[in-house]
């Protein structure tokens, strides 16, 4: 009974290894799942909802092999609104037959008068690499290049492998470039999870009955071997087995000894002196033993070879973390629950990943333009009356390199006072505010000589803009196909507090220009303002306005300026006629609520400074930055420089009580003219 208890053990032991051993071979499942689905003729663009992801175990992987593909991920809206207006594919699921699906979608109308063919080459070739729409993307060129290169013909990386995870509401989009079609086919692929839990217990299992099987057997030899021995003057455990190796050694000791009982002397055998027929040497009395130590080391040996296996087979399992159980408190994490919103509140279409990296394209983009001076490299990026601004400022400094006035260069550092609108259409708009950095070099600052009178009182206005302010950015994404565009750039005055504000994951709603239950509905704060700065004080609406003593808007431009231009005038004899007219510029303004009672207001208010020789034997001079934007040089008849200043506004709520106040302007001469 104790044999079969024995090799009972160690056939149970054997079978747990062997599990276990085929836990981690031939019992393993497939290491991915993959889908694929053969793409249409012709089709430059396809879609992949969330939910295809979902058919299968296992983490999800985009797969497509194609020398420049790409992948991106964004909301669905977004990518629907993003490939409308082109031919191109959704990839669906077919679970009966293991494999994905492609249905064609036809490209939108993309002109009123119908005619397809203009509308198919306004889009086509269309690159989506860079959106401002996408979560992410990926690129095989990029991505792809350093683990493909060896085993892409030519060195040309061409595999593109993403691992993605889709949350509902999502898609990802799928292309090469926007000129080529997509390979013939794209596949997902569910790489599954190789752990083995079970592998370990198994294994270290089998050893351990393994041990403990040797043991009974060993036992039960001994057991079975007490008889054979002397059952007096021996104690102790296993006493069979050693009244084994007892004989052992008695026999041993016997071929030493001859008949009468007495031991031959030293360097003398049982057969005579040394030297005789056996041809053993006297002087090596070990010489015949030494057969049967190698035996016994023999033996040992295969006994100690199956314990030591035992033991690396334990000690493989306890080293990796996949073959054992996760023993984790057995709870699932904690995740916070989404905040509901109200059943029709509309999304917020930017997350903080993307304003950060709009940011920093936005960054590049201005970085390269400040450094050439080109406004051509701004195109994408700007437009309004910040791409006006900024392209007179290059063409000023170009031909007057010593011309004071040096945009601030935006730079990637965010400030975290956000505001985005709220909605899944298109035009988007979306304030931002960022760190600035100085456009002047030191080596430019220490060189640079003053101006002259005319061109002083030209930028007087900005010259309480620090060197290096932080911006607020007014940005504005008009269609899926573009990327955002800053509209106005605003140089927010030091020592302010920005208005309270919602979190940028709620999202805002932008006003609309009459929009009620403010001190002034937001059409109606550029004209009011620039009432202020053309009538002085004495306006009537300049009591909805808290506005400083020191302001430099009111005390150095619009009729301050003439009032002190005109006295200087006079002081010099000089039969000039200066006046001034102030409104509010072409660009619609912007107005987002804050969500917290009040409104963010951003306008352009235009300055036109003018000076009259009022048939007088003085003329204005038109020179140094009026010369560099217009050409017109010398002595003029008359001479109108328009200045813009774009502000920014807090404008609170009606019953609150409170004033308009002026948080940031930024100044340019941006025209002249006769």
């Amino acid at each position: 009974m104790r044999y079969v208890l024995a090799i009972a053990t160690l056939v149970l032991a054997g079978v747990l290894l062997i599990f276990g051993i085929g836990q981690r071979t031939f019992l393993a499942g497939p290491a991915e799942i993959r889908y694929e689905a053969e793409t249409m003729e012709g089709a430059a663009y396809a879609v992949l909802p969330a939910e295809v992801l979902d058919a299968a175990p296992g983490q999800p992987n985009v797969v497509v092999e194609s020398p420049g593909a790409f992948v991106a991920m964004g909301s669905q809206t977004d990518v629907d609104a993003w490939v409308e207006p082109f031919a191109h594919e959704v990839v669906g699921i077919d679970a009966a037959n293991r494999a994905l699906t492609s249905t064609a979608v036809p490209a939108a109308d993309a002109a009123e008068d119908g005619d397809a063919e203009e509308g198919e080459e306004a889009v086509a070739g269309l690159d989506p690499r860079g959106s401002d729409l996408w979560l992410d993307e990926w690129s095989a060129n990029q991505d792809a290049a350093s683990e493909d290169e060896e085993n892409t013909p030519g060195g040309e990386a061409s595999l593109l492998r993403v691992p993605m995870d889709l949350e509902p509401g999502q898609a990802a989009l799928i292309a090469v470039d926007g000129t080529e079609p997509l390979p013939d086919s794209i596949a997902v692929s569910w790489v599954q999870d190789r752990s083995t839990p079970w592998a370990g217990p198994l294994l270290a299992g089998g050893a351990l009955l393994a041990v403990v099987g040797g043991i009974l057997y060993l036992l039960a030899v001994d057991h079975n071997r007490r008889g054979l021995g002397p059952r007096r003057g021996r104690r102790g455990p296993l006493q069979g087995i050693r009244n084994s190796f007892g004989k052992r050694k008695q026999r041993s000791a016997l071929d030493g000894v001859d008949a009468a009982g007495v031991r031959p002397p030293e360097g003398r055998g049982r057969t005579g002196a040394a030297g005789d027929a056996d041809g053993q040497s006297a002087a090596d009395p070990s010489a015949g033993t030494a057969p049967k130590r190698k035996q016994r080391g023999k033996k040992a040996q295969r006994v100690a070879l199956p314990a030591v296996g035992l033991v690396l087979a334990f000690g493989v399992t306890a080293c990796s973390p996949s073959y054992w159980p996760d023993f984790g408190n057995g709870q699932p994490e904690e995740t916070a629950e989404p905040e509901e919103s109200a059943p029709n509140a509309a999304p917020v279409p930017v997350s903080g990943q993307q304003i950060d990296r709009i940011i920093q394209r936005l960054s590049e983009t201005a970085g390269a333009a400040d450094d050439a001076l080109d406004a051509d490299a701004l195109a994408g990026r700007f437009t309004g009356d910040a791409l006006a601004q900024r392209a007179a400022n290059y063409q000023i400094r170009e031909d007057l390199p010593s011309y004071e006035v040096v945009p601030p260069r935006i730079t990637e550092e965010g400030l975290d006072y956000d505001l985005v609108q709220s909605t899944e259409g298109w035009p988007r708009t979306m304030f931002v505010t960022v760190a600035s950095a100085s456009g002047v070099d030191d080596a430019a600052a220490e060189d640079a000589e003053a101006t002259e009178e005319a061109e002083a009182a030209d930028t007087d206005a900005g010259a309480e803009q620090a060197s290096s302010p932080s911006l607020a950015l007014l940005m504005t994404q008009q269609t899926p196909q573009d990327n955002y565009a800053v509209s106005r750039v605003i140089a927010l005055r030091g020592g302010i507090s920005m208005p309270d504000a919602a979190p940028v994951e709620e999202g805002t709603a932008l006003l609309s220009a009459d929009q009620q239950g403010l001190v002034l509905s937001p059409g109606e704060v550029g004209d009011a303002f620039a009432s202020v700065m053309q009538e002085g004080a004495d306006s009537a609406a300049a009591e909805n306005f808290d506005i400083a003593e020191d302001d430099a808007l009111t005390t150095r431009g619009g009729a301050a300026w003439q009032a002190q231009a005109q006295q200087d005038a006079d002081d010099d004899d000089r039969t000039v006629k200066y006046s001034v007219t102030v409104a509010q510029g072409e660009e619609a303004p912007v107005s987002l609520s804050t969500g917290t009672g009040g409104a963010l207001v951003a306008t352009t208010v235009i300055e036109n400074r003018i000076e009259d020789a009022d048939g007088g034997r003085w003329q204005p001079q038109a020179e140094g930055a009026v010369t560099a934007l217009t050409g017109i040089e010398g002595s003029v008849d008359r001479l109108e420089r328009q200045v813009a200043h774009q502000m920014l506004f807090f404008v609170p709520s009606a019953e609150s009580g409170d004033k308009i106040q002026i948080l940031g302007v930024t100044t340019e001469l941006v025209g002249a003219s006769e």
